[in-house]
């Protein structure tokens, strides 16, 4: 079934679905904004985690960067509601919602969408690239608070997209990135109009497609501002083409903007003596108790 997908798309109905892309150089500015998080240790009352953003702009093919970090933060279950209370204060959104999740995941969301409300405030006129979906009702993602940023990114001439490099979201039981399996790039595949199989509670914020924008790249599902319209939203893409290097199909800003967040293991290193000599702390290794009790055969993927 998977080799007639091809077929499928091109000759069929779906044909019409299918968008060939001209890329226009135009000098719009691009910016990526990606952030990530990591457990730098354990205490006695809670635990210590970092958080890291970067936000990459590509203007004219001239890259720069700046991060965000690293945070770090000592959450414990007494001062963990007061703490989210206070990061979220100044972007008068409602975060309560994130007692849903591990706190780890609260603090990466809560920096991600302070980064992408700045952004959408500051930018004009550019394309904003996010890691991920614009699929609210999901932990983590609210619908007054996506589509508040959204907004903001729209009053300023700016078009928000957002690429997945993986997605559950499936047509007629196949991965919707596998429907372009055959077509040539640079091309838009719309699916926002087809029988999706997804949770009744997801919003989609975006209006989806399958983006294949370089010869011998990935797909990617790619969701675009549902309010701009497809006239838009397809020039947009097109603009992202001719001002943007695509690697493997996936654009640079973005990538770097995953490269600049990324912890590495001498940054935790760094993180944990810095936390000694500011605080006083004292490191301890925690035993393995799989490699304790099971000798080689107690390691495990991680480990």
């Amino acid at each position: 079934a998977q080799d007639q997908d091809p077929a499928f798309v091109k000759g069929g109905i779906l044909s019409t679905l299918l968008t060939p892309l001209r890329p226009v150089r135009d000098g719009t500015p691009i910016t990526g904004i990606d952030v990530s998080s990591i457990k730098i240790g354990t205490t006695e009352a809670g635990a210590v985690y970092a958080v890291r953003g970067a936000v990459v702009l590509n203007v004219n093919n001239e890259y720069r960067y700046l991060r965000f970090g690293p945070l770090p933060f000592h959450i414990t279950r007494k001062n963990i509601r007061e703490l989210f209370r206070e990061l979220s204060k100044d972007l008068s959104f409602n975060f309560s919602f994130l007692s849903q999740i591990e706190p780890q995941s609260q603090l990466c969301n809560l920096v991600e969408r302070w980064l992408q409300a700045c952004v959408s405030h500051l930018a004009r006129g550019s394309i904003i690239l996010w890691d991920g979906s614009l699929t609210a009702g999901v932990p983590g993602s609210r619908t007054a608070e996506l589509s508040k940023i959204l907004k903001a990114a729209r009053e300023n001439s700016n078009v928000v997209m957002a690429f997945s490099k993986d997605t559950t979201v499936r047509f007629l039981d196949r991965r919707i990135t596998d429907l372009v399996a055959g077509c040539g790039p640079p091309c838009l595949f719309e699916i926002d109009s087809l029988p999706l199989s997804s949770p009744n509670f997801m919003r989609f914020l975006g209006r989806i497609y399958v983006a294949k924008l370089a010869k011998g790249g990935c797909a990617f599902r790619l969701d675009i501002d549902r309010a701009v319209s497809r006239e838009e939203s397809i020039a947009a893409v097109e603009r992202l083409l001719g001002n943007e290097l695509v690697y493997q199909g996936y654009p640079e800003t973005l990538r770097l903007a995953h490269i600049y967040s990324t912890f590495t293991a001498s940054d935790v290193i760094g993180i944990q003596r810095f936390l000694v000599r500011k605080y006083g702390l004292r490191l301890v290794v925690r035993r393995n108790m799989h490699r304790t009790l099971f000798g080689p055969y107690g390691s495990r993927l991680g480990d």
